[in-house]
């Protein structure tokens, strides 16, 4: 068995045009695969995460089905394929989900409003030899950034001190790997492995809990771990007291630590996180394009890194540019379109937006230039994405009457055409409308 009777394999297993458009582009690093270590290459990251979504599993059932035993998959960069010469890298334990991502460090993090507290805990945590807290949790939504700080702080730590041992996993793993050790009575190698590492670092910890003895199992390589002075370190997609069956003294130990949560990125970050990922892999992307994907798809950066995946690979076959309209057509069979929106649901987000109250925006004063600049977003959003009339707009926003209402949305898309800025602001506030009535 070999890489290549896998690709052989998961050709047979796909379209014609998903062939040529993916898996084609795919090769096999017999030089550095070992015997039960299948590595991949790609081209881009776009390539190698689209891949491991969505040929992983079909990749690893084929071979079990073949050898009886689970391999383990990765796709790494091409560029990666001659590393330098270092001491074999046992200090980073690398599982069957996940490689540690070249680009994925701390210099390379787009760090905003919505991430900064979680970037500055994990990048402290990556420099001190003990510990401050123990352990550091990050949650918050899937695609932030969470598995890119874990990365990060492999990178950190090594780069510090290259004889560190860190452990990075998943949950889920690292349960497959317990139960394995306990049905063939080999408790001691999984406690050998797991409770004498600098760094213990696991995505998705909602996971740990399984079974209560798993639990058990966890919560006293915790404490030997924090007993030794080592770190731990874990993402999940919610804080501890909203882990289901998490037992309580595993709690308690999680919330004695420190949790930082990774917010939906502002629209201002979230451009500069396109703009870095398609620099990273040659991907050129109108501005346009790019304001278009950040307003419309609410938060999630591993979807639009997915959108932007599909188009290169189909745009690039076809030797086609991508244009507004394929971004505009796929986003439409993704489902991000219209939603019916009400004017109490554009008052209440506005003023939000703007800090202010809805009272606020309602009122005829105009001694404030925010409360101004709040009306006239309000009517232009309310015309734009609801059913309100010209007169119900003006009556709701205290104006003399319809004609001032389309003054307010004139000048406004006056100022609009002037200020990108503005215009990325109002329509990030329009996709957010859209998210909330998801």
């Amino acid at each position: 068995m070999n890489g290549y009777d896998i690709l052989e394999n998961l050709k047979m297993q796909v379209s014609k045009l998903e062939y040529m458009q993916y898996v084609s582009k795919i090769q096999y690093d017999a030089q550095n695969s070992q015997e039960n270590l299948f590595i991949f290459l790609t081209d881009n990251i776009f390539l190698a995460n689209w891949a491991k979504r969505k040929y992983r599993n079909l990749m690893i059932k084929f071979v079990e089905q073949t050898t009886n035993f689970k391999p383990e998959i990765l796709f790494n960069l091409k560029s990666e394929r001659q590393p330098p010469q270092i001491p074999q890298r046992k200090y980073i334990i690398k599982n069957n989900q996940y490689t540690i991502n070249q680009d994925y460090t701390f210099e390379k993090f787009i760090v905003g409003e919505c991430n900064e507290f979680a970037y500055k805990m994990t990048k402290e945590a990556a420099k001190r030899q003990k510990p401050n807290w123990n352990p550091l949790l990050i949650y918050g939504n899937t695609g932030l950034g969470k598995t890119h700080l874990l990365n990060a702080v492999c990178h950190s730590v090594y780069k510090r001190n290259p004889n560190a041992m860190i452990i990075y996993i998943t949950a889920e793993i690292m349960f497959n790997e317990y139960r394995h050790r306990l049905q063939n009575k080999t408790m001691d190698q999984f406690r050998e492995r797991f409770r004498k590492c600098d760094y213990l670092l696991i995505d998705d910890v909602q996971f740990l809990a399984n079974t209560e003895k798993f639990q058990e199992e966890f919560f006293n390589t915790f404490n030997d771990i924090n007993l030794a002075g080592g770190q731990i370190i874990m993402t999940s997609d919610k804080p501890p007291k909203l882990i289901e069956k998490l037992e309580k003294r595993l709690k308690s130990r999680f919330d004695g630590g420190m949790s930082a949560k990774i917010e939906s990125p502002e629209l201002e970050t979230k451009i500069h996180i396109i703009k870095q990922k398609c620099e990273l892999n040659n991907i050129n992307l109108d501005s346009k394009i790019i304001d278009l994907l950040a307003t419309q798809v609410h938060d999630n950066i591993r979807e639009i890194e997915g959108i932007i995946l599909k188009l290169h690979g189909q745009m690039s076959l076809l030797n086609m540019p991508i244009t507004t309209e394929i971004v505009e057509n796929e986003l439409k069979d993704r489902g991000v379109e219209k939603k019916h929106i009400d004017f109490e649901d554009v008052i209440t987000l506005v003023a939000r937006e703007l800090n202010l109250k809805p009272t606020e925006i309602r009122n005829k004063t105009r001694s404030k230039k925010t409360i101004a600049k709040a009306r006239k977003i309000v009517a232009y959003i309310a015309r734009e994405e609801t059913n309100t009339t010209f007169p119900a707009i003006a009556s709701e926003l205290n104006l003399k009457d319809h004609s001032a209402v389309s003054k307010q949305i004139k000048t406004l898309k006056e100022e609009m055409q002037q200020n990108p800025q503005l215009k990325n602001e109002i329509s990030n506030m329009i996709s957010k409308l859209k998210h909330i009535l998801q």
